[in-house]
């Protein structure tokens, strides 16, 4: 048919189409990049657990909660609770690692103790032994709580290696075991715990306009979240 030889209900279908392809368009365009500023929300709130830093983890989680709030309002909260968010307890539990709140820390793991990210729930335990001890509770920190931390510690090393991740994938569990089974070891270690710096080769490459990342070296640390028991000792948010 020609263009001359188009009905009235012809053009008003092809202008109906063509707003819903521009619909489409735009809409496909706006997921697309909140997926791309969400993926780059988690990049750097894995950035910052391993600098220590938990003024910024704060804030990328507070990023991450905006986007769980619109996935309830775009009506696809099930979707994102399946594929975008299942780790969102894990992060929850490294915040209050990250500021000394232990007891949270580990009231977050407690039912997840099978997964092989809830291995921060034997650091918090470490880090309550290691209040009982300087309180001058040493015997029943070194008969009672050491042996708990040890088996929460085996249990990690297990769970990584069981997910079939590569064995150096799994180094530092196996390094917390065997310092926590060594009693002189680990009583060093409850007396002045020492940072094992692990070094950041340079931080993650940002946008034009975002707020550039302080490389690891310039800050107090600079050493992975969880390792045992080489994370500082806990700073509060300001």
């Amino acid at each position: 048919m020609s263009i001359r030889g188009k009905t009235f209900a012809d053009w008003a279908r092809l202008f109906v189409k063509l707003i819903l392809i521009s619909v489409l368009a735009v809409s496909s365009s706006f997921i697309l990049l909140t997926l791309a500023n969400y993926v780059d929300s988690v990049k750097k709130l894995t950035f910052y657990f391993r600098i220590n830093d938990s003024t910024l983890v704060n804030r990328e989680l507070l990023n991450l909660s905006y986007f769980y709030d619109l996935s309830g309002e775009w009506r696809v909260l099930w979707l994102a609770d399946k594929y975008l968010f299942v780790d969102a307890p894990f992060y929850e539990a490294d915040d209050f690692y990250l500021i000394g709140d232990w007891e949270k820390a580990k009231d977050r793991l407690k039912d997840k103790l099978d997964d092989p990210r809830s291995y921060s729930y034997g650091h918090a335990k470490f880090r309550q032994a290691q209040i009982q001890y300087k309180a001058g509770k040493i015997k029943e920190t070194l008969g009672l709580a050491l042996p708990d931390v040890a088996g929460d510690f085996e249990k990690a090393l297990r769970n990584c290696l069981d997910s079939g991740v590569p064995y150096n994938r799994c180094f530092d569990r196996v390094w917390d075991y065997d310092l926590i089974t060594d009693k002189k070891a680990a009583e060093e270690a409850m007396k002045n715990p020492k940072p094992q710096i692990k070094y950041i080769l340079g931080p993650p490459k940002v946008k034009d306009g975002d707020i550039p990342l302080v490389p690891p070296g310039d800050k107090p640390g600079g050493i992975e979240k969880g390792q045992f028991p080489g994370s500082p000792e806990p700073r509060k948010r300001p």
